[in-house]
């Protein structure tokens, strides 16, 4: 990350918000000649952006988002991102606010008031929420504290919380997480009581994807996460075999499939922000 920037994590202070929020991120720059562009890879914690004063330019095919700054500095744009299977590009220009609100599974689902897919049909894509959630996001300033800023936030999403109720799909998705993507779809069968027809309806409703998509995006990002935090002892063997891949070339080919490079030549390339699973791969000029 460049100079003239700052990028912090904080977690929820709120008790309701911590069972469905993993953290926030606040990406700032006061830098009109800044410019950086970075590549983030599949997770299943999801983000809602806020950016107040920017622009924000979608790509071909949602896989990319160009920001720059507006002439409304009281814009708000709220950005949802799913990113199941690909590598997304982002380029930040000029000045910029940015919050992430970065979701534990199927949590973004208590703050929509209908099937994600009616929001939502884009890995990228802006989306609209209740009106009292924008109401109270506008009192953002430039001025405020990550830990002001972190208030005004909770308080926006605690207007517009309600309960998603859809147990049978929380707990399949809970298990695909604890056995790394490995669960066979009839194991889940019979923890959720429903059969797989019913389980794939429910998975591309509330989380746009299928079960096996679902399963592949764990199985790839613990195998990330594993990976850049134990990069100094665990080999590339050791990653594969943990995060349950038949061996290390099923390893290497799935993650080449996605990021269009071998562990080894972008491992070291991706950075760690902060104290959170958030990983990013600042492009050089």
């Amino acid at each position: 990350m460049k100079k003239g920037t700052e990028l912090i994590t904080l977690k929820p202070q709120n008790e309701q918000l911590k069972k469905l929020v993993a953290y926030y991120y606040f990406h700032t720059s006061n830098n009109e000649q800044h410019s950086e562009s970075f590549y983030f890879y599949p997770n299943y914690l999801h983000a809602l952006t806020i950016y107040k004063g920017n622009e924000i330019l979608l790509g071909a095919q949602n896989k990319s988002s160009v920001i720059t700054e507006s002439n409304d500095n009281g814009k708000l744009t709220v950005i949802y991102t799913i990113n199941l299977k690909d590598k997304c590009h982002v380029e930040m220009n000029g000045v910029f606010n940015k919050i992430g609100i970065v979701f534990y599974p199927l949590g973004i689902n208590h703050f929509i008031g209908k099937p994600l897919n009616e929001l939502s049909m884009q890995q990228i894509q802006e989306v609209s929420l209740n009106p009292s959630f924008y109401e109270i996001l506008s009192q953002l300033t430039d001025d405020l504290s990550a830990d002001q800023k972190l208030k005004i936030v909770e308080n926006a999403l605690l207007s517009i919380i309600e309960p998603f109720q859809e147990v049978e799909l929380q707990k399949a998705i809970k298990e695909i997480i604890k056995s790394n993507g490995a669960i066979k779809i009839s194991e889940l069968e019979q923890i959720t009581g429903k059969n797989r027809k019913t389980l794939l309806r429910l998975f591309k409703k509330h989380t746009l994807t299928t079960i096996e998509e679902y399963k592949k995006m764990v199985m790839f990002r613990n195998s990330l996460n594993y990976a850049i935090k134990h990069k100094e002892l665990a080999n590339l063997t050791d990653v594969a075999l943990y995060n349950m891949y038949y061996d290390q070339s099923h390893f290497i080919k799935h993650f080449k499939s996605i990021t269009n490079e071998t562990p080894k030549t972008l491992l070291p390339k991706i950075k760690k922000i902060d104290n959170e699973d958030l990983y990013w791969y600042f492009l050089e000029d």
